[in-house]
């Protein structure tokens, strides 16, 4: 398993004393902004190879299952991989043998209260999401925050590290086939 971002998981997610506010009006949050936006149609769309373009190499992908602080290496998390595992899920969800996803769910997400910090060379973005998902007569609300690590690569934003907190993960969930 590939070290954790900045010693450990839940540091990944938060923000150094030095992190400084990013405006909204600066065009680094409008460029955040955009990123964000762009990697939830891509979800939407079931884009898999353009959405795992956006992982760095050294991603971390958190879905915890109850609280959204505990250590995800000593509690149980709905997602918790690594880059080489994302690509695992990636496969398996192109697979057209993919009965969990036969139809495919149809998503529509609503992304909104983007912040941004500006942390040395990365940025912690922080956001809140409505997910709709209607998939065989079953429709289905989720509601959560997402907590991005991003940084500059090769003229884009790649993602570090990003944990999705779903409010109402206590509550009875149909199985999380989909890209969140």
């Amino acid at each position: 398993m590939a070290d954790k971002p900045n010693g450990s998981a839940i540091a990944a997610f938060t923000g150094s004393p030095t992190a400084v506010a990013v405006t909204h009006t600066s065009a680094l949050y409008a460029d955040v902004a955009a990123f964000i936006f762009r990697e939830a149609e891509l979800m939407d769309g079931h884009c898999y190879d353009e959405w795992f373009d956006l992982w760095a190499p050294e991603a971390l992908y958190w879905v915890p299952s109850n609280s959204e602080d505990l250590d995800p290496d000593k509690s149980v998390s709905i997602i918790y991989e690594r880059y080489d595992q994302l690509a695992d899920r990636i496969f398996r969800l192109k697979d057209k043998r993919i009965h969990s996803q036969n139809p495919k769910s149809r998503l529509l997400r609503i992304v909104s209260n983007i912040i941004a910090e500006a942390d040395g060379e990365d940025v912690l973005v922080r956001s809140n999401f409505i997910l709709g998902e209607v998939r065989s007569g079953h429709q289905e609300a989720l509601f959560g925050r997402a907590t991005y690590r991003l940084f500059r690569r090769e003229g884009g934003w790649k993602i570090r590290a990003k944990k999705v907190y779903l409010l109402n993960n206590d509550a009875p969930m149909r199985n999380v086939t989909f890209l969140l």
